[in-house]
C-alpha cells in the first residue's frame, strides 16, 4: 500500500470489498428517510448546517454486532497503512462512521476543509473515504487535497481506501449529473504536540 503520490500525503489502497459495498448502500438506503444535513464543525465547536460549505445528506454507522465485520476490516486497514506511510499515535474510532450522499439534484459539494478542529474534533489524526458508488454512475464529485499551491485529484474507484492526515486540506467539487456517496472515517488519537 504506497502512497498514491508521497507528496500529497495520501496512501491509497484498493481492497474493499465488494459486498461490504453493498452492505453499506442498503444500509444508506434503508434509513434514507432518517438523513440529516451534513454538518460542519465551527472554531468554538458548534456545529451548524451550512449549505454554502457543505451539501449531503449523512447517515451515521453506529459500532454493533451488524456492523462490526465493516469496523474490523477498516481497524486492518488503518493499522496497516499508518505503520507503512504516517506513523501517527492512533488510539481508536470515538466517532461513528459517517456515510454522505452527494446528489446532482441537491447540487451536492463539501468544500475546501480539514478534519481537525475545536472540541470533539482536536483529536482527530487521520482521515478515511471510502467510495462507495462506482464513478461512472455520477460526474463532478472529484475528491481533491490540496497540496504544493494547487488541487491533487485523487481517483476514487470502487474498492478504494484513500487516507490522509486529517490536517490536509480537501474538499468534494459539485456532482453535477446522478449520485455519489462515500463513507468517511476519523480515527483519534493524543492531540498532536
Amino acid at each position: 500500500m504506497p502512497p498514491s503520490d508521497p507528496g500529497a500525503s495520501t496512501c491509497t489502497a484498493d481492497i474493499f470489498p465488494k459486498e461490504a459495498i453493498a452492505q453499506l448502500n442498503r444500509y444508506a438506503d434503508a434509513r434514507a428517510g432518517q438523513a440529516e444535513q451534513g454538518g460542519v464543525v465551527l472554531a468554538d465547536a458548534k456545529h451548524v448546517r451550512a449549505a454554502d460549505v457543505r451539501r449531503s445528506e449523512v447517515v451515521w454507522l453506529e459500532q454493533g454486532p451488524e456492523s462490526q465485520p465493516i469496523y474490523g476490516l477498516i481497524a486492518e486497514v488503518v493499522q496497516q497503512m499508518n505503520a507503512r506511510v504516517f506513523d501517527l499515535e492512533l488510539k481508536s474510532f470515538t466517532e461513528p462512521f459517517q456515510i454522505a450522499t452527494y446528489t446532482a439534484a441537491a447540487k451536492g459539494f463539501y468544500g475546501w476543509h480539514v478534519d481537525i478542529g475545536a472540541g470533539r474534533l482536536s483529536n482527530r489524526k487521520l482521515s478515511l473515504v471510502v467510495p462507495l458508488t462506482d464513478p461512472a454512475e455520477y460526474e463532478g464529485g472529484a475528491f481533491e487535497v490540496f497540496h504544493d499551491s494547487e488541487p491533487t485529484r485523487i481517483e476514487m474507484p470502487l474498492g478504494r481506501i484513500v487516507a490522509f492526515p486529517s490536517y490536509l486540506l480537501h474538499r468534494v467539487t459539485p456532482v453535477t449529473r446522478g449520485v455519489r456517496r462515500t463513507m468517511a472515517v476519523w480515527v483519534s488519537g493524543p492531540p498532536f504536540r
